[in-house]
Formats: C-alpha cells, sequence, structure tokens
C-alpha cells in the first residue's frame, strides 16, 4: 500500500508531499491543474521514461520517492534481489539533465529491478495507459491466481520443460558424423590417459615445496649447521661456548654460596646452561639428517613439471583437471555407447511429451471451471453498473505447443449491446465501458489479487447519474480489501472518499505552480459542490453536496 508520496521539480510541480490513507483515496481537480501529472510520477515508479520536459525550472534535479508498505510476496522478491526485507519500502528515482538514480531503500538498483518490483506492489489502469485487462498475455495469470492447483500444475509443466531443454540440447550435440565420432573419441582416450599418468595421492604442492626448498639448500645447510656445531663444542679453541656457560653458571653458584640475593642470578645461569646442551644435541640431531640428495630433487622437479602441463591443458589447480577428468570420462561413455544413449534420450523426450500433454490438459480443464464461474460473476457486477445486456465470454482456444503455461489460449470476449455479437475486449472502443468492465474485474479478482494499490485515471469517464453512483459504490467496496487511488471529476465518486485530494494550479511570481492539498470535511463539502455545479458554488449545490456526503 502507498504510504508517502513525494516529488520535487517535476514539471509545475513544485514539491509535493503526500500521506496517502487505506480505503478509498479520491484526487479531484480543474482540467490543466496537473491531476495527469502526478499520475505521472507514480508511471516513472513503474518504468517509464524521463523527458527533459518534465524537469522543473525550480531547481537542477527532480525527485519522485514514494513509500509503500511491504507484504510477503514483496519482502521475497527483495530477498531474491540481494535487498533486505523490510515493513516499509522507500523507492527513488532522480533526475538530472544528463543522469538517472534509481533506489530502492537508498541502494542502487536497476530500472529492470524497481519495474518489476512495482508490478508486485501497484497497477494503474487509466485511459491512456496499456490497461492489464486488454492485455491478451495477463489473462493467464488472472485465471490461475483463482486456484492454486493451477501454480502446482505449471510448476510441473516447467520443471518438465526444464529437463527437455537440456536433453534436446545433449541430442544437438551429439549430432555427430561417425569420422568426427571416432576423431573425439581418440582425443578424449588419450586426455584421459594423459591425466590417469599422473600420481596425483603423492602430489601434495604444499609438501612439495618445502621439501624441494630444504633439498636444494643442503649444501649451505650443512656448512651453517658444522659451524654452530663447532662454536658450541670446539675444545681446541681457548674456551668453547658450552664451557664458557658451564664456568659462568659455576661461578654464579660459588658467589651465591656467599649471598642469598645471588641464588636467582644462580638459577638463571643454569637454565641457560641447560638450554645451551639441549640447544647443541638438537642441532647434532638435526645435521645427521642432512644429505646432498641429487636423485629426489629431480624427482620433485619432474613432478612440478609434469603438473605445469596438466594445468595449461585442462584446469588451474587439482581440483578443475579432475573435474575435467570426470567430465571427458562421462562424455567418452557417452560416445562410445551413442545408439544407446540416443535411444534413452528420445524415449525420455516421448515420456516428458506425453506428461506435459496429461498436465496441459487437466490445467486446461481446471481453468475452464474457473473461467464460468468468473464469467458469472463478472456479469453480475457489470449488470449492476447498467450494462443490461453485456455478454462475457472467457474463450479457450488451443495453442500448437506447450508452454510454461499450458497449451490453452486465452481471450475475453464482449458483447455490450443486445444483437451484438461477442468480440475480443480489446477492439472495445468505449473509454466508458473498457471503464466499468476493468471495475467490474478488480471487483471480482481482488480477492485473490496479491497487488495492494490501484490507481485509477478518470474511470468514471462516460458515465453519469445513477451508474456514477452505482460505480462510486463498487469502488468503496473494493477499497475495503485493497487501497484505491481514484482521479474523478464525478461528485457521486468523491463523495464516497475516505481520503479526498484537491489539485489546484496557481501563479507564484513569473511561475506556475501545482499543489496538492488534503481536504477536510468543509473543504469536501466544496469541491464536491464544484464538481456538482462547475466554476460558480451555489447553496444548491453545497446542499447536494452535503445530502451526497450524508448517503
Amino acid at each position: 500500500m502507498l504510504l508517502n508520496l513525494y516529488v520535487k521539480n517535476f514539471a509545475i510541480i513544485e514539491e509535493i508531499n503526500l500521506n496517502f490513507s487505506e480505503g478509498l483515496n479520491i484526487i479531484s481537480g480543474e482540467t490543466g491543474s496537473g491531476k495527469s501529472l502526478l499520475l505521472k510520477t507514480l508511471s516513472l515508479l513503474k518504468g517509464d521514461r524521463f523527458t527533459r520536459d518534465y524537469l522543473g525550472s525550480f531547481s537542477d534535479k527532480t525527485i519522485v520517492e514514494a513509500v509503500f508498505k511491504t507484504n510477503d510476496t514483496i519482502k521475497s522478491f527483495l530477498t531474491e534481489n540481494g535487498f533486505e526485507p523490510e515493513e516499509n519500502i522507500i523507492l527513488t528515482r532522480e533526475f538530472t539533465d544528463n543522469s538517472t538514480i534509481n533506489k530502492i531503500n537508498n541502494r542502487a538498483c536497476s530500472l529492470k529491478v524497481m519495474s518489476d518490483l512495482t508490478d508486485l506492489i501497484f497497477d494503474i489502469h487509466g485511459q491512456h495507459s496499456s490497461l492489464i485487462v486488454l492485455n491478451k498475455a495477463n489473462y493467464i495469470n488472472m485465471i490461475d491466481n483463482f486456484n492454486n492447483e493451477t501454480i502446482g500444475l505449471k510448476n510441473k509443466i516447467k520443471a518438465n520443460l526444464k529437463e527437455e531443454k537440456q536433453l534436446k540440447e545433449k541430442l544437438e550435440d551429439l549430432k555427430i558424423s561417425p569420422e568426427e565420432l571416432e576423431r573425439e573419441k581418440d582425443l578424449l582416450k588419450y586426455q584421459i590417459e594423459e591425466i590417469e599418468a599422473f600420481d596425483f595421492d603423492k602430489y601434495d604442492e604444499d609438501k612439495l615445496n618445502k621439501e624441494y626448498k630444504k633439498l636444494s639448500n643442503q649444501k649451505e645447510l650443512i656448512e651453517g649447521t658444522n659451524s654452530l656445531l663447532s662454536i658450541l663444542n670446539d675444545n681446541n679453541r681457548s674456551l668453547s661456548f658450552k664451557d664458557f656457560a658451564f664456568n659462568v653458571y659455576s661461578a654464579m653458584n660459588d658467589l651465591a654460596a656467599m649471598d642469598d640475593d645471588l641464588k636467582d642470578l644462580s638459577s638463571w645461569a643454569l637454565n641457560i646452561r641447560e638450554e645451551i646442551n639441549d640447544f647443541s644435541k638438537n642441532l647434532e640431531d638435526y645435521s645427521y639428517t642432512l644429505d646432498i640428495d641429487e636423485e629426489r630433487i629431480q624427482i620433485i622437479e619432474d613432478l612440478f613439471s609434469s603438473f605445469q602441463v596438466l594445468k595449461m591443458k585442462y584446469g588451474r589447480d587439482k581440483e578443475e583437471i579432475l573435474k575435467f577428468l570426470d567430465d571427458i570420462k562421462d562424455r567418452y561413455q557417452t560416445i562410445s555407447n551413442i545408439d544407446k544413449v540416443l535411444n534413452d534420450i528420445n524415449s525420455k523426450l516421448y515420456a516428458l511429451d506425453k506428461d506435459n500433454q496429461k498436465i496441459a490438459d487437466q490445467l486446461s480443464k481446471l481453468r475452464k471451471e474457473i473461467a464460468a464461474n468468473l464469467e458469472r460473476r463478472i456479469v453480475d457486477e457489470l449488470q449492476e453498473m447498467n450494462m443490461d445486456h453485456i455478454k462475457f465470454k472467457i474463450a479457450f482456444n488451443k495453442k500448437d505447443n506447450i508452454n510454461k503455461d499450458g497449451i490453452d489460449d486465452i481471450d475475453f470476449m464482449i458483447s455490450t449491446n443486445k444483437g451484438q455479437d461477442l468480440k475480443s475486449l480489446s477492439q472495445v472502443s468505449s473509454g466508458g465501458e473498457i471503464s466499468r468492465f476493468m471495475l467490474a474485474m478488480k471487483a471480482v479478482l481482488s480477492e485473490s489479487d496479491s497487488i495492494q494499490t490501484i490507481i485509477f485515471d478518470e474511470i468514471d469517464t462516460g458515465i453519469s447519474g445513477k451508474t456514477a453512483d452505482i460505480v462510486g459504490d463498487k469502488l468503496k467496496k473494493i477499497s475495503k480489501s485493497i487501497q484505491l487511488i481514484v482521479i474523478s471529476h464525478l461528485a457521486q465518486i468523491a463523495a464516497k472518499s475516505d481520503s479526498h485530494y484537491l489539485i489546484s494550479k496557481d501563479v507564484v511570481g513569473e511561475k506556475t505552480v501545482s499543489n496538492v492539498n488534503v481536504l477536510d470535511e468543509d473543504g469536501k463539502i466544496k469541491e464536491i459542490a464544484r464538481l456538482i455545479s462547475g466554476h460558480d458554488i451555489t447553496e444548491k449545490s453545497l446542499s447536494n453536496a452535503r445530502e451526497l456526503l450524508e448517503v
């Protein structure tokens, strides 16, 4: 549901900030006051193109921002597209002479994502817009929304079609000549043998690198170790390092016997002597492990070289190479048994096609049951709006091929006059008839529609009197379950509003500015009186307005 609409610097709108309520929101105003501009701002959120003509003269940037209350469907869409699902959602479009920024909850997004999102949030229906009820592509989903069983059947068809597509791609990939087949087998066999010849179990790159580093530096390690051992143990010198440490401890021990304050230093000297002895022993043990092994160095170098060849041909690392090996083994197995594989694929395709035909027939039968109920209910709604001779039929034709929606090609057929043949709704030319049919559709479909907000642009075109009053009652009824925003010029409809907004146009300085005000009770009476009598509001029109509001 639309909670707030903020518009800045859009054509003659300098700045407006509107809060909308639940139920029926009526927007009225004189011709040219800016009603169509307000509708256009919402169309921009649905992906309409912004032109420089809409850039106002009040600043160098146009902003259109709307806050909507979310539901589970919207939250699911946000999560799937990497946005944090929240209770309210802010949609923003900003325009300058040479740039456009689109945001969802202050995060940049593509216009496609915003358009897809707003398709879940609100519909706009108007005399000059592309009405959802005039687009045949929407009819199947309208019917399917009435019964969740249709969704389950469609999901089965989609899964089958996906598998069918994969099998057909595999079939196409296997359309090769006997000569090409043999050449590919030879190549695959060579690649398999080359990869399997390498002993991956013995190839631990980190461990081998560590061993190679040590082996390639054996000479330096031996020389350095012997030098340290000489310093520690060589008695040919005046004093070895170990003897020096012993003498230091012995001297400290003698001193500590004379002064207790030196006992800690004596213990420290003992620890140093023991540490040096341990160090010397461990270094000697290490020196015994050192040996120059040219053969092992060559083995490791050969392993590195062989693995580099495999990396250049088959993958960036061990995992990729082994994955490639699995793939080519599967391919080799497939083309080695190609006749059996082709027969298996064709059998699966035949079974999938049969299954889809069965499901599509079930789906079509279910839709026809739903359609029969819809036909009756929509006719009842239209007859209540003074379309006494209305006839409505949901026509089913069979498509040549099954697609994700099944086998049905659906059209809405209508006749508005007695003796007139049924014809496609898209061919109905009367704006008033289209408006009433659209309203009847929404009255019936609203209970199963996930859309929260519907915006009607002059749905009252071509109607008056009693019919206008009935249309107003219909709008009021629908607004109890869905938020409606209705641009209207009829008093009978405006009187049904829960909230009423008046658009006016004023000259401020050298500029024309469009403003929107929320009407209080007194303002609503005056505006309804204006809709009744025109510019000259009389006591009679005011009295009539009060009567309409009291009904």
